[in-house]
């Protein structure tokens, strides 16, 4: 694997030579460390959820916070806006894309799509239909199509485009006839409920899963270029991924790509990725508690 650096204080990164797939996938798919110890796993869930449940407790009653890699980021970048609470969800193409591109990458994968742009008009298609029945007796249709279904045709055009650039980022960055075991694509997200308080969830996603030896390593696909602390956005899934599914299980790697920009960051998981990781969700909480404290004490001013 060609390594380049990309610059003097700047992290080391994969070269963007063709063919990039192959290479990201030689990084993806190199062996793994020793996996992480059930009992170091354990002893960081319980040292982080006593820590959080201390930050959490000062929350007002019945307030709830998730931290996921969006909520973490405003922390780390805007902590102003934790004390205006999360801004409502208004679909839009731009919001929709990985949802609908992830689902087309995986057709492909399974063999159902022949490239990325068929898979987006097959799930978009499904989609439509499905609102179209209602799913009477059947799965619940995605969170997005009752909102796709009601767009105009010009509408329609832009997510399709959309997704359709998502997922061909995502279908060309790997060399998917590499994979003695088929990737997981999408799926569902890690969830960890902190243990002793009902008031705190962490989120983490990743887009792709592979096993590499008996591990699971995991690829995010990141937007616009890739951020100085990227090691923070990177350890989240990894964390969630540790805690949720424990020691054996834990993700082995992440790997990000920010595929407008064309940059890759390689993170192999151990010990000291996962007490950073910690400690940055532990300040991301204390953020979001505080501006939630100083939303409520301007409300008891007024």
């Amino acid at each position: 694997m060609q390594l380049v650096d990309e610059g003097p204080t700047a992290p080391r990164g994969l070269s963007t030579a063709l063919p990039r797939s192959a290479s990201l996938t030689d990084a993806l798919l190199a062996p793994c460390g020793h996996p992480l110890a059930a009992d170091a796993v354990r002893a960081l869930r319980d040292d982080l959820a006593r820590t959080l449940c201390a930050v959490v407790a000062e929350l007002p009653a019945g307030e709830r916070l998730r931290i996921d890699a969006f909520t973490a980021r405003v922390a780390r970048h805007h902590p102003e806006r934790c004390s205006a609470g999360a801004d409502p969800f208004v679909p839009s193409p731009a919001t929709c894309r990985r949802a609908i591109g992830v689902a087309a990458v995986a057709r492909c994968v399974r063999g159902l799509s022949c490239a990325p742009a068929s898979g987006v008009f097959d799930v978009l298609a499904a989609a439509a239909e499905d609102v179209a029945v209602g799913m009477e007796g059947g799965a619940r249709p995605p969170w997005w199509s009752p909102w796709y279904a009601q767009l105009p045709a010009g509408g329609r055009a832009v997510v399709s485009a959309e997704a359709v650039t998502w997922a061909t980022h995502l279908y060309t960055a790997l060399d998917w006839g590499r994979f003695e075991r088929r990737p997981v694509v999408g799926a569902g997200d890690d969830w960890w409920d902190c243990p002793g308080s009902r008031q705190l969830t962490l989120k983490g996603r990743a887009d792709v899963r592979v096993l590499v030896g008996a591990s699971p390593a995991y690829v995010v696909v990141g937007n616009g270029s890739c951020p100085p602390d990227w090691q923070a956005e990177l350890g989240l899934p990894a964390l969630v991924g540790a805690l949720a599914r424990g020691g054996a299980s834990a993700p082995c790697r992440v790997v990000g790509v920010w595929p407008t920009s064309g940059q890759v960051r390689l993170l192999d998981v151990d010990a000291d990725v996962l007490e950073a990781a910690a400690t940055s969700v532990i300040s991301a909480v204390g953020t979001w508690v505080d501006g939630r404290l100083e939303v409520c004490g301007a409300r008891q001013a007024s």
